[in-house]
C-alpha cells in the first residue's frame, strides 16, 4: 500500500486489505491515516522519479 504525502510517496508494508478498504472509504482520510496506519506499520520513502 502506498500513500503520497506532501508530494512524496511512501510504501507501507503489511497493511491488511480491510484497513486499506476502510481508508479508501473514509470521509476524513487524513484522520483515518493518523489513527489507524501511521506509526503502526513499517514504511519506506520511494525516491522521486526524474
Amino acid at each position: 500500500m502506498w500513500f503520497v504525502t506532501s508530494g512524496r510517496r511512501y510504501d507501507y508494508d503489511g497493511v491488511p486489505p480491510e484497513t486499506y478498504d476502510a481508508f479508501r472509504n473514509a470521509f476524513a482520510k487524513g484522520r483515518f491515516f493518523n489513527d489507524f496506519i501511521r506509526d503502526r506499520f513499517q514504511y519506506r520513502r520511494i525516491a522521486d522519479e526524474e
